[in-house]
This record gives C-alpha cells, structure tokens and sequence, in this order.
C-alpha cells in the first residue's frame, strides 16, 4: 500500500558521452554514491568497455536518481555529480561528456 507524502523535487540525469572511445577508467563512483542527494547509481558502462556518441537512448552509460527538499538543492546535487563522476576514454585521456 502507498502512503501520501509532501511532493519532493526529484530528477533522473543520464549519463552519455558526446563521443565514442573506450573506457580506460571511471572515476567518482564510490563518492557519487555517498552523496545524500543520491538515491540511486546505474552504471551500464565498465573499464574497457567501448561507448557511443549519446544519439538514442540505448547508448547511455548509465544514470543517476537524485532527490533534495528543494529544487536549488537537486540542482546543485546535480552539478556535484558533474564535477564528481567522469568517464575517461582511451584517445584522448579526457572525462566525457566534454564541459
């Protein structure tokens, strides 16, 4: 049975790449997971495993469900996953999706 409760801002950000590679490493998992905004972490994409350019929903590495009591709060729990979570891929040595 479902109880009532206050409405409470909630956003899923997906996680994608604006170009192809392979993962070399993932940094920023464990810290992300730790937040308390932070409700839930998939990862679909693993160390060594080649990702796409995000052109349809399939080619997403993953996603993140993050909920705070105010929608400034969800937001900046969004910006700390930006700056948190990163994705190296092998050419270029560089974190996706590029700032």
């Amino acid at each position: 049975m479902l109880s009532p409760r206050d409405p409470r801002p909630t956003l899923i950000h997906i996680l994608a790449s604006d170009r192809g590679g392979r993962i070399v490493r993932i940094e920023g998992a464990d810290e992300v997971r730790a937040m308390p905004a932070v409700h839930n972490l998939e990862l679909f994409a693993e160390q060594d495993s080649y990702v796409k350019p995000y052109e349809q929903a399939g080619y997403k590495m993953g996603y993140a469900v993050l909920s705070a009591p105010t929608v400034p709060e969800v937001l900046a729990a969004e910006d700390e996953l930006r700056g948190t979570l990163k994705f190296l891929l092998d050419e270029q040595g560089m974190a996706v999706p590029l700032p």
